[in-house]
C-alpha cells in the first residue's frame, strides 16, 4: 500500500487508508470476515475484518527512540521523548513523541494546565509544529482533551495534509503517549472529528491495536 497526501508527499503509513483498503479488498473479493498482510513504508501490517463490519488492525510496536522517531527534543524517560518543553506561539507546550513508522508529535497541556480543544487554533498552530526544527522529517501533531483516562478527544494536523478529520496512526500515538504520561489507561477510546477508535497497546506484545469502522463513501470514475 502506497499512500499521498494532497500536497503530492508520501506518508509511511495511514491507519485509516489500511480499514479502507481492508474494506474495499474484501468487498471486491466477495469474502466474509478475514485477515490480511499488507506491506507498507512502515513495514507489514495485518488488518483483521469483523463480523460486525469492523476493522481490527495489529499496527505493531510503537518507536519509542528520539532518533529514529526523529526529533531533536532532549530525551526525557532514558531515550523517550516524554512531556518535553517546546517554546512555540508564545508558549511553553509538554510535548510526547511517538512514531508508528511515521512521526507524531502528541500535547496533552501547555504552561497553562491540560489542554481544552475549543481554547486550540490548530491552523496557526498546526503548521508551527509541523515544521519546527525539532521534526527534522516534520511531524504529525495531535493536540489531546482529556474526558477521563479511557477517553480523549483529539484535533489533528497531519504533515503534508494540514487539518484532518482523523488519523489512525495519531491516535495509536495519542494512547502510548497518554500511557506514558500517566494521563489514559492501555484501552482507550479516542474520539476524532470524523468519529471514535478504539486502540489498545497491548502488555502481552508491546503492539498496538487500532479498532474502527470503514464505510464506502462514494464510487466515481476517473483519467489518469
Amino acid at each position: 500500500m502506497r499512500i499521498y497526501n494532497s500536497d503530492g508527499s508520501e506518508p509511511e503509513m495511514c491507519g485509516n487508508g489500511i480499514r479502507c483498503l481492508a474494506r474495499f479488498v474484501a468487498e471486491k473479493d466477495n469474502q466474509g470476515p478475514r485477515q490480511y498482510k499488507v506491506l507498507t513504508g512502515a513495514g507489514l501490517i495485518q488488518p483483521d475484518l469483523l463480523e460486525d463490519g469492523q476493522v481490527c488492525v495489529d499496527m505493531g510496536e510503537p518507536i519509542l527512540q528520539a532518533d529514529r522517531i526523529p526529533t531533536t527534543l532532549t530525551p526525557t524517560q532514558g531515550s523517550t521523548v516524554v512531556q518535553a518543553p517546546l517554546q512555540l506561539a508564545g508558549q511553553e507546550w509538554l510535548v510526547s513523541c511517538v512514531s508508528m513508522g511515521n512521526p507524531h508529535a502528541v500535547v496533552f497541556g501547555n504552561s497553562n494546565g491540560n489542554l481544552q480543544l475549543s481554547d486550540i487554533d490548530i491552523r496557526a498552530l498546526g503548521p508551527q509544529f509541523e515544521t519546527n526544527s525539532v521534526f527534522p522529517k516534520k511531524t504529525n501533531t495531535h493536540f489531546v482533551q482529556i474526558l477521563d483516562k479511557g477517553h480523549v478527544k483529539v484535533s489533528v494536523w497531519e504533515r503534508g495534509a494540514g487539518q484532518t478529520l482523523a488519523c489512525g496512526t495519531g491516535a495509536c500515538a495519542i494512547v502510548v503517549a497518554g500511557v506514558l504520561e500517566g494521563k489514559t489507561d492501555r484501552k482507550c477510546q479516542v474520539d476524532l472529528p470524523g468519529g471514535p477508535l478504539v486502540i489498545e497497546w497491548r502488555e502481552s506484545d508491546n503492539h498496538i491495536y487500532m479498532t474502527g469502522p470503514a464505510e464506502l463513501a462514494f464510487r466515481g470514475v476517473t483519467e489518469v
